[in-house]
């Protein structure tokens, strides 16, 4: 079956165009895999857990996308090794839409082109809209509510992908920064939008605290943009990725699917989103600041702790937390933040 390069890039959006939502869910989680241990005594990676609350990570993100669009346009992607964590949650309160599994992780910029690819060959007019898994999320209705401002400026804008920046609330050197650029047309009068100027990844100390007093944001992850904007990037940054996955995405519905994306896999390059694509194509990009959002990405223990103190919550495993706190040092997120409060 040959797919011509217009089947999958070459329409603009309409307004009208339906939104797909990507949720991102095949990481590992190493870095938090030892505080889940010893707080929850499980072995899950952290988007299967229950952290905060009687609901998984990943079952939060179905639910905040079910807010947006119909389960069935709710598009997941996992990796192989992860399904028993998945039948678990398949068993209690049902799976939206369609999960993909990688044969293998490698890295974010796989786990995005895959899925795309899969919505484009059904739709592909489509915007989309990617939320990792591993994100926490106080107010969410606010937090949808900038999702929805960015995917109306992906309709304006089919050409540019918009990235979702937190309004930091401090020098954060562990997250991936965004310094906006000129502002840009195309936003809503009420809305701000940007021009993307640069992407600073774990700055260290002086930079991160030059990027806050300058007004930078954090980078979410969460991005906005049509099916055909989000090929173009990776056409431009990795043709052979784009080739491999496109001739397995031909064999999509077909008996062939599995084994066409194992292959695929088996000769794909590991590859960033956000590095080796988005920061590599900042001309494409614009950034809406997402203010006045209780946001944490829990990819490090300190950032679940700092979470739990800001919202005044004391879960049950702190006192397991404390436990397996090496000698007397204290927990400083639970201070440090709190003083802060909740920005509503």
């Amino acid at each position: 079956m040959t797919i011509d390069r217009q089947h999958w890039e070459g329409r603009a959006a309409r307004p009208e165009d339906p939104l797909w939502i990507v949720v991102l869910a095949g990481g590992q989680g190493r870095r938090l895999a030892t505080f889940v241990r010893n707080i929850l005594g499980d072995t899950r990676p952290k988007q299967f857990c229950r952290i905060l609350g009687h609901r998984s990570m990943l079952r939060h993100t179905w639910e905040r996308a079910g807010r947006l669009v119909p389960a069935a346009r709710v598009v997941t992607v996992i990796t192989a090794g992860q399904e028993r964590f998945l039948a678990a949650e398949a068993q209690e309160r049902g799976v939206p839409g369609r999960v993909l599994v990688q044969p293998v992780d490698r890295d974010t910029g796989p786990g995005v082109l895959l899925p795309l690819l899969w919505i484009a060959y059904r739709q592909p007019d489509a915007c989309v809209a990617v939320f990792p898994a591993d994100h926490f999320v106080w107010e969410e209705s606010r937090f949808l509510g900038h999702v929805a401002e960015a995917v109306s400026t992906s309709r304006r804008r089919p050409d540019r992908i918009v990235l979702l920046g937190m309004e930091p609330d401090g020098p954060e050197t562990s997250y991936g920064w965004i310094e906006a650029g000129v502002p840009c047309a195309g936003g809503l009068p009420d809305r701000e939008l940007f021009a993307v100027a640069n992407f600073y990844e774990k700055p260290p100390d002086a930079l991160a605290a030059r990027l806050h007093a300058a007004g930078g944001l954090w980078n979410s992850f969460v991005m906005a943009g049509t099916v055909s904007a989000f090929l173009q990037l990776v056409r431009r940054t990795h043709p052979d990725a784009l080739g491999l996955l496109q001739s397995a995405a031909s064999r999509f519905g077909t008996s062939a699917e599995r084994e066409a994306i194992a292959e695929a896999y088996r000769r794909l390059p590991a590859f960033n989103f956000s590095r080796d694509v988005l920061a590599a194509e900042q001309d494409a990009l614009l950034v809406h600041p997402a203010r006045r959002l209780t946001w944490s990405d829990w990819g490090e223990p300190a950032r679940i702790l700092d979470t739990v103190a800001r919202i005044g919550r004391r879960p049950s495993w702190l006192a397991n937390e404390a436990h397996h706190r090496p000698g007397q040092r204290q927990s400083a997120s639970l201070e440090t933040r709190s003083a802060r409060g909740v920005r509503g």
